[in-house]
């Protein structure tokens, strides 16, 4: 049966694979962006983590949108839903970009007396191709009920933020060495912007990602105080190995790191503050989860379980391939479990409130 499941598993994410690099990476066969940022940020390639992930960015002015009517498929009865957009600190020539959008379940329900001091959000990103925000709606009908808010944070050229003319996610990877650097920094600059404005409402801030945003979470860790937690699934820890670890949609990174003329060596250096391992997280290890997806074909599974060891952290087998574990419901179901038992919430105090999966 195990081999049955992994055929399976493998199937799906080499299938999804080769339908994401064709018809997102290489979408009207766009030609790279060549991007000379690095005169513009002298710390892009430095190799230093602080050094490349500066200045602090200013915590970020949130301008809300009217309420969210409720559809069919995003009923919450214990959150209202709000749209919120604010300015990136990195300006990257692409205004649908720079201007940095994000989701908020609000919970409307009333917090348990144990819990009553506190005002408790799970800031979340998603993969490196997003289209929707099924995860988050499951991931909010779970934790909106004990008083816990979701905010979903669309990371750079991606879901709202993709410039007419191109698709979700591909020009993350549809540029040079200066571009991917850049966009990586931009993504946490943004990120660490959001934390310090949910943050200095007195909220406790913990974070969860998926496979790309994943990621993102992880770097937070290395760099963001005062966070409370990150929960990781599927994270490609290491960015620089992966170009030679990682499966079919890695091609659309390498064919951007194949203009550099940097050597290998080079090249190594400047890509550390990408490579999770060599760093500290500012957070102890029982306070981060690792999820890894057995039959993963996109990130390099042994990567993760190394992490896990190195650091100390809880981690999570699953019996699934890449795409199963990032887009099914499963592993965000067990996360939403994870982030109540890690705030203590009563069991009883949302034990009406079970976990829709649709």
């Amino acid at each position: 049966m195990s081999m049955i499941r992994k055929l399976w598993s493998t199937c799906v994410d080499e299938v999804i694979g080769f339908y994401l690099l064709h018809w997102f990476f290489y979408h009207k066969k766009q030609p790279l962006i060549i991007s000379d940022v690095e005169q513009e940020t002298p710390g892009l390639f430095s190799g230093d983590l602080h050094t490349f992930f500066s200045p602090v960015p200013e915590p970020a002015r949130l301008e809300y949108q009217s309420e969210l009517r409720p559809t069919s498929e995003a009923v919450f009865p214990a959150a209202e839903v709000q749209d919120f957009q604010f300015a990136s600190s990195i300006q990257t020539g692409f205004p649908e970009n720079d201007l940095v959008k994000g989701r908020h379940w609000k919970s409307t329900a009333s917090v348990p007396a144990a819990n009553s001091d506190q005002r408790y959000t799970v800031v979340a990103i998603d993969g490196i191709v997003q289209l929707g925000v099924r995860s988050f709606n499951r991931l909010a009908r779970r934790l909106s009920p004990a008083g816990i808010d979701v905010v979903m944070l669309d990371s750079p050229f991606n879901y709202r933020r993709t410039p007419p003319g191109y698709r979700p996610g591909q020009l993350i990877a549809g540029g040079n060495l200066d571009h991917q650097l850049s966009v990586a920094r931009q993504g946490l600059l943004d990120l660490w912007s959001l934390i310090r404005s949910l943050q200095s409402e007195g909220r406790q801030v913990g974070l969860m990602g998926i496979s790309h945003g994943a990621w993102m979470t992880l770097t937070a860790s290395l760099i963001i105080e005062q966070l409370q937690f990150v929960m990781a699934i599927t994270p490609p820890v290491d960015l620089f190995h992966i170009l030679d670890e990682g499966g079919t949609v890695v091609n659309a990174i390498r064919r951007g790191i194949k203009e550099s003329d940097f050597s290998e060596q080079q090249l190594e250096q400047i890509c550390q503050p990408l490579r999770i391992p060599l760093w500290k997280p500012q957070l102890p290890g029982s306070a981060i989860h690792l999820h890894v997806a057995d039959y993963d074909r996109f990130v390099p599974s042994f990567r993760i379980e190394a992490l896990a060891k190195q650091w100390h952290t809880k981690l999570i087998h699953h019996s699934l391939g890449h795409i199963e574990a990032t887009t099914g419901p499963k592993v965000v179901a067990q996360v939403a479990e994870e982030i109540l038992q890690f705030w203590k919430f009563p069991a009883d105090s949302i034990a009406d409130s079970p976990m829709n999966i649709t």
